[in-house]
């Protein structure tokens, strides 16, 4: 999902900046794959059944989709709010996401924020009825200077609202 998108798709103003994962742990993620594909190919070539080479080109293919995806933003900054993307809650949330990944941002106006947990797993909000909701969130892999600019960008735009 592009800015645009979000802008459209959620009621959180013009999307100003967005945060993903610490570019080494992208580029680890890549080499894994990137890897295992070269091992797939490797292990295709020397194959002599039909569908154990498919398999394998199944794999590489996988791997190679996979690559693309690194770096994928976690959070939109934008001037109501931010749209964040959720964790699947079970296995089949999380094949669900390889495909229909948009399905899993949330939006959350600033002024119903209350914090991240310390290990940067959760996201704790007020509800419109006063409740409180916790959001699993991956934001553990976002560097550290990242997580200050957020929590600077919210501690000041949920005091404005």
């Amino acid at each position: 999902m592009d800015e645009k998108e979000v802008a459209k798709r959620f009621p959180c103003g013009e999307v100003e900046g967005t945060f993903a994962d610490y570019i080494v742990v992208s580029w680890v993620m890549w080499l894994f794959f990137g890897a295992v594909a070269t091992w797939a190919m490797w292990h295709a070539e020397r194959g002599d059944v039909w569908n154990q080479i498919a398999l394998d080109y199944i794999i590489v293919g996988f791997c190679v989709w996979r690559m693309t995806r690194q770096r994928r933003p976690l959070v939109y900054v934008c001037q109501n709010g931010i749209v964040i993307r959720r964790r699947p809650a079970s296995l089949w949330e999380r094949i669900d996401m390889l495909w229909n990944g948009d399905n899993y941002y949330t939006f959350i106006p600033y002024s119903q924020i209350m914090g991240f947990t310390a290990n940067w797993e959760e996201i704790h909000m007020v509800t419109d009825s006063g409740g409180i909701l916790i959001v699993m969130v991956d934001l553990q892999f976002v560097q550290y200077n990242q997580k200050l600019e957020l929590l600077t960008l919210i501690d000041e735009r949920s005091h404005r609202a």
